[in-house]
């Protein structure tokens, strides 16, 4: 009650949104709402004990600065989903399940290639990267073996990109 709906755009965000592919990459000028779907994609299994949706970013400033993804996700849920933030690690809680064992979104960088040891044994049902260029593809293909869970749903992995004019990404995608 009281609650705005969180719901994709048409367009863009409803077709990022609802595909079933496992990797999804989804990519597109500024201002298409790339990020915002990321973040309405990050409540979808709210409700469902153990859920965690990872969200990197290249580096920390990067989530942090203002009108950034932490700034963004506070907003966004606060008039949607409800719940509340911790600042260490970033995660936002949502409400109605467990707290010690509730879904939760956790914003998380990968600065250095090798930060990705850090997720060694971890096991994400969703995990998204905002602005998928800017990693490197060793970070990606690791990140993709930590996703998998034994939650109840399919586990999948989205990605934003600005357009590239070479890179790994656009080799990744350049079958499509």
């Amino acid at each position: 009650p009281g609650k705005d709906l969180l719901i994709p755009q048409s367009g863009f965000q409803w077709r990022f949104l609802t595909t079933p592919a496992d990797i999804a990459i989804g990519g597109g000028a500024a201002g298409v709402g790339k990020t915002h779907a990321l973040l309405v994609d990050g409540a979808r299994h709210r409700h469902i004990n153990d859920f965690a949706y990872m969200v990197f970013r290249r580096t920390n400033p990067e989530i942090i600065l203002p009108g950034g993804l932490w700034d963004e996700v506070q907003k966004l849920y606060r008039k949607t989903t409800g719940g509340e933030a911790t600042q260490k690690p970033y995660t936002w809680h949502f409400p109605g399940v467990e707290r010690r064992r509730g879904a939760r979104i956790v914003f998380n960088h990968l600065q250095y290639e090798d930060d990705v040891y850090q997720h060694h044994g971890g096991q994400y049902p969703a995990i998204a990267f905002d602005e998928l260029t800017t990693f490197t593809e060793k970070q990606f293909w690791y990140l993709v073996s930590r996703n998998r869970t034994d939650i109840g749903i399919r586990p999948y992995m989205r990605a934003t990109t600005n357009p590239q004019s070479s890179g790994w990404v656009k080799d990744l995608i350049a079958w499509y």
